[in-house]
Formats: C-alpha cells, structure tokens, sequence
C-alpha cells in the first residue's frame, strides 16, 4: 500500500437469526426455475434412456401444488382453513395416486373411501392448527369413521352393515354431550 491510502477491511454484517442477507438468498423464482430444471432432467433422462419411470411420477407435481398451499397458509397472517384443507387433501390424494401408479389402478374399486377420509383428516387439521370450533373436530371425525363404515360395508362384507348403527349412535352421543 502506498502513502495516504488506508486498507479497506471486509463489513461484517450482524444479521439476526443468522439469516443470509437478501442479495444472497434464493429468491423463489430462482428455487423454481430449480426445481423445474431437475424435473426437465428427470424426464429427459427417461425419454433418452428409455426407462418409464417418470411418467408414474405426475402425482409429484400435486404433492408441490398442496405444498404450495400449506406455503400460503403458513406465510399469511390471517389463518384460512381453506388454504390448510385444500393442501392437505392434495398432498394425501397425490400419495395414493403415487401408490396406485406403482401397484394398480384397480385397487381405487376398494380404496374409494379413503377420498372421504381425506377430507376428514384435512377439517381436523383444521381444527387443531386454525383453532377452529369443536363443530370442525366433529365433522372432520364424522367423516373420518364415515369412510371406515364405507370401507367395510363395501369394500370388506356386505356383512358389516350394523356398523352403520354404531356410528350414528356415536355421532348422537357425542352431539347431546356438546349441549
């Protein structure tokens, strides 16, 4: 260094949380254009090299969508069940759909029930992490063991149909108990 000029030393930035400053961080477009380069990749590899796996992986691209929702609900501020229930049964029914991509199609003849229990599943979700009324526990429960009943009177025997009775016994009794 000559005369008159003084060494420049590196800012050291106290950030909070340890976060990466904004210049640094992936915006989400660039995490996007990622993530389509490795799903082009994916498929160019599978077309060039003739394996046929790629085409059994389109319920993927669902699980992103319903992740995509449960992002919404989590980034805003004001809490929608709708975001939640609508991201939780997508990521459910992309599951079963990869299932049924890697075994049969057919087996959607006994598993139909399971669409119900999805949406039972999201509505309780719903009630738990949106703090919701106890009405949404007990849909979200109503129809979770409704897709049960579905499931046994169609799918195992025709003679498991009493356990109709059960169910809406229990649906009562649990109503009266809320009054």
């Amino acid at each position: 260094m000559g005369q008159g000029q003084t060494a420049r030393l590196p800012v050291v930035l106290k950030l909070r949380n340890n976060e990466m400053p904004k210049n640094e961080r992936l915006s989400s477009y660039s995490r996007f254009a990622i993530l389509l380069f490795i799903i082009g990749g994916l498929f160019g590899a599978d077309s060039l090299f003739h394996l046929s796996i790629a085409y059994k992986l389109w319920p993927l691209v669902i699980t992103m969508l319903g992740i995509g929702f449960l992002g919404i609900f989590r980034k805003r501020d004001r809490k929608e069940a709708l975001y939640l229930i609508v991201g939780i049964y997508l990521i459910c029914f992309s599951g079963l759909a990869l299932w049924c991509d890697f075994t049969r199609w057919g087996l959607l003849g006994t598993l139909w029930p399971l669409f119900i229990a999805f949406l039972g599943v999201a509505v309780t979700f719903a009630y738990v992490l949106c703090r919701k009324k106890y009405l949404w526990l007990l849909i979200g429960l109503l129809l979770i063991s409704t897709s049960v009943v579905f499931f046994l009177v169609f799918s195992i025997s025709h003679d498991l149909w009493w356990t109709v009775f059960l169910l809406a016994g229990m649906s009562v009794w649990i109503s009266e108990r809320d009054k």
